[in-house]
């Protein structure tokens, strides 16, 4: 029997549609996994990945907008003297 908390692709569009209204294609959903901005599949059976239901639902709830800019790295803070000092 499968487990019901884990998805394929197709499921993990679906489910996004569900939580956001968003709709992207699975091979969409693919470059996203591979490029690290979706979760990553916890197991296989045969060929085909598998994610847990509770990870696509919080990626979904909390993936950035349409349009943002993923490839920017968040600017460091700069430390000071007085910041290192005891």
């Amino acid at each position: 029997m499968a487990n019901p908390n884990r998805l394929t692709a197709q499921q993990c569009v679906n489910l996004l549609k569900e939580e956001t209204g968003d709709e992207i294609k699975p091979v969409t959903f693919h470059s996203y996994v591979h490029r690290g901005h979706a979760p990553k599949p916890v197991e296989k059976i045969g060929n085909t990945p598998l994610w847990k239901r509770s990870e696509i639902v919080e990626w979904a709830r909390n993936r950035p907008g349409r349009g943002a800019r993923t490839d920017l790295r968040k600017p460091r803070r700069r430390t000071t003297s007085a910041d290192t000092a005891e």
